[in-house]
């Protein structure tokens, strides 16, 4: 998913659960707040046409997306309006459903790299 997601120009930090027994990383970043949206968007429909990842279920309503892999699931949702001059938030949460089976989160080709957009003043 990191290299999805930088594909579509958003930079994250990979955190693995550092706990035994426990199945889950968590992606954070940040990205432009006018484009934030249509790069997550099209950052899980690139996750599905060219890795795999099925639609995940239906989470009634809420302003996320959800996919699926395996035993892996990936959601993420739509940051608020951050401040003036800050860029949104952007979080992506994988899951698992048998830890046991999986230690680490299904994985892509690698990207490469993009540095971090500079914040603004």
């Amino acid at each position: 998913m990191t290299s999805v997601l930088a594909a579509e120009g958003i930079t994250v930090e990979r955190e693995p659960s550092g706990a035994l027994g426990r199945c889950w990383e968590r992606l954070s970043g940040r990205h432009a707040p006018e484009t934030v949206e249509a790069a997550l968007k099209a950052a899980f429909a690139r996750a599905r046409s060219e890795h795999g990842w099925q639609a995940g279920p239906d989470t009634g309503g809420w302003e996320r997306l959800t996919l699926m892999k395996g035993n892996w699931t990936v959601t993420t949702g739509f940051p608020g309006e951050p401040a003036q001059g800050l860029q949104a938030p952007v979080i992506v949460s994988l899951t698992c459903v048998d830890p046991v089976d999986t230690p680490t989160a299904p994985t892509t080709p690698s990207a490469p790299a993009l540095a971090p957009a500079p914040a603004s003043s």
